[in-house]
């Protein structure tokens, strides 16, 4: 076992050869919190800043091989169907429920469910009346611009966000969308600028 280079005087962690070390990353993401502080605890409400507008992603850790996050829906909330030709999926239900939609046969969602999706499977999500968080993984990391959206979806009225500036609903994916400073809204999750 070799350790990886420490930070901030913190001892790195322990590479056991197993995994290559992390090159993908962008400011926020959570596995340069916990290698920052060597033990991290949260709950996931605290992380995912849940909005009316749209649904929330916050990335935990993402490679070439792989993405983990945490997916968070204010009640009634949608993920439209969309399709990662590339990349499998395996969600793990951490709070409130909802269903996983699957072509014609949604999967009921409740703490603890873990739902498998393959590879080119169109899916979906919505939420209850409660809210939903879940832990989400991809294997391998969808590849840019590989993902089809396959739902017509529609997007909500901009309301004044509840953590600044005005939002709305991503028309393409669902997801939580910020006002930028052109007027137009970008989307958190997919990107999509309308």
């Amino acid at each position: 076992m070799t350790r990886l280079g420490s930070k901030n005087g913190l001892p790195g962690r322990p590479d056991w050869g197993l995994n290559p070390p992390v090159t993908e990353r962008a400011v926020g993401y959570l596995d340069e919190v916990l290698d920052n502080l060597g033990v991290f605890r949260s709950f996931p409400e605290d992380l995912i800043a849940s909005c009316p507008s749209g649904f929330r992603r916050v990335p935990i850790s993402t490679g070439g091989g792989y993405y983990i996050s945490l997916q968070g829906f204010g009640p009634n909330q949608p993920a439209f169907a969309h399709t990662h030709p590339d990349s499998e999926e395996w969600v793990v239900v951490l709070k409130g429920s909802g269903q996983a939609l699957f072509s014609e046969s949604p999967v009921e969602l409740a703490p603890g469910v873990v739902v498998g999706r393959g590879a080119a499977r169109p899916h979906g999500f919505v939420s209850a009346a409660e809210g939903l968080h879940m832990l989400t993984i991809q294997l391998p990391r969808p590849a840019v611009g590989a993902t089809t959206w396959d739902e017509a979806g529609t997007t909500t009225d901009p309301i004044e966000c509840v953590y600044g500036g005005r939002c709305r609903r991503c028309p393409r994916c669902g997801g939580h969308s910020a006002q930028m400073p052109t007027g137009d809204y970008s989307c958190e999750n997919c990107g999509f600028a309308f």
